[in-house]
């Protein structure tokens, strides 16, 4: 029985969603406490452009925080420190690539506003 050909093309397109979200699954990045690489460029802080970007690196440092958190098995007593311990690791990380200083780092959400 030959397929109709109004079905053929949905067909095909449903196949291709469905091998595509299934790439992505297998890509999904790892819950480990790490940003992806990002190519040193010291930070100004006087330009605005520059402040955005160290804002976004901020928000990207919790969101890897909690995720990594969230994906171990600990109990609720060890998370607290766990995530202390990402956070500071990812800022150290982001104080290298970018030049500045953690405390630096730490202190910018507030001379952002």
């Amino acid at each position: 029985m030959k397929t109709p050909a109004w079905l053929e093309l949905p067909a095909f397109a449903a196949i291709l969603l469905a091998g595509m979200i299934l790439v992505m699954w297998a890509q999904r990045p790892a819950a480990g406490c790490a940003m992806r690489p990002e190519a040193n460029r010291r930070l100004m802080l006087s330009r605005q452009v520059d402040r955005e970007h160290l804002e976004a690196d901020l928000a990207t440092v919790d969101r890897v925080a909690r995720r990594y958190v969230r994906a171990s098995s600990v109990e609720a007593a060890e998370q607290q420190t766990r995530l202390l311990e990402c956070e500071a690791t990812l800022i150290e990380g982001l104080a290298t690539t970018h030049g500045l200083s953690p405390e630096r780092i730490r202190s910018a959400p507030a001379d952002i506003q």
